[in-house]
């Protein structure tokens, strides 16, 4: 039982962070409560970019369609080593290295799924996946590196908002650790 109560998360959010071939080691999310998997991988060295997107009037991913990667919504990350954050109006994925926040639209409803990226240092990017479903677009974003982000995610239609998920808890824009 205790191991089903640590992973339970609130808002039927679930945090996940894919990993490849080599070793992982596990950490628990202040925030949620999820336990996440760390995975070291190959250090980001982009500079920071300037805030995008409003809360209202976010900037909208660009598709990509990688010959493995499914277009329809599911709660499979788009690529390996980036922190998956689903939820059900869509989910988003963390890849560190490029700063490439990756989101999709799980329900086509007429809303739009956003990701509100937060860093410590200032900056707000908004990034809303493609209209009705279409599957996983991404927004580049360049972090400065050694800080750190995190994430939530909304629906959006006609300048209105709702759905608002918990927050992520927080993770280094180098190498995709915990902060």
């Amino acid at each position: 039982m205790r191991l089903l109560r640590a992973l339970a998360v609130p808002a039927a959010v679930v945090l996940l962070l894919t990993s490849g071939p080599n070793q992982a080691t596990a950490a628990t999310s202040q925030a949620t409560g999820a336990i996440a998997v760390v995975q070291a991988a190959d250090a980001d060295t982009d500079t920071d970019d300037g805030d995008t997107g409003t809360l209202t009037n976010p900037t909208t991913a660009t598709a990509v369609a990688p010959a493995a990667m499914s277009p329809a919504y599911s709660y499979t990350a788009p690529v390996d080593h980036c922190i998956l954050f689903a939820a059900e109006i869509g989910a988003t994925c963390y890849q560190w290295v490029g700063d490439d926040q990756w989101v999709i639209d799980g329900i086509a409803n007429g809303w739009t799924a956003v990701v509100h990226v937060q860093t410590n240092y200032g900056k707000d990017r908004y990034c809303k996946a493609l209209p009705a479903a279409q599957g996983w677009g991404k927004c580049n974003y360049d972090h400065i590196e050694g800080k750190c982000a995190r994430w939530q995610m909304y629906e959006l239609k006609d300048g209105d908002t709702r759905n608002f998920t918990p927050w992520s808890a927080w993770y280094g824009t180098q190498y995709g650790y915990p902060c």
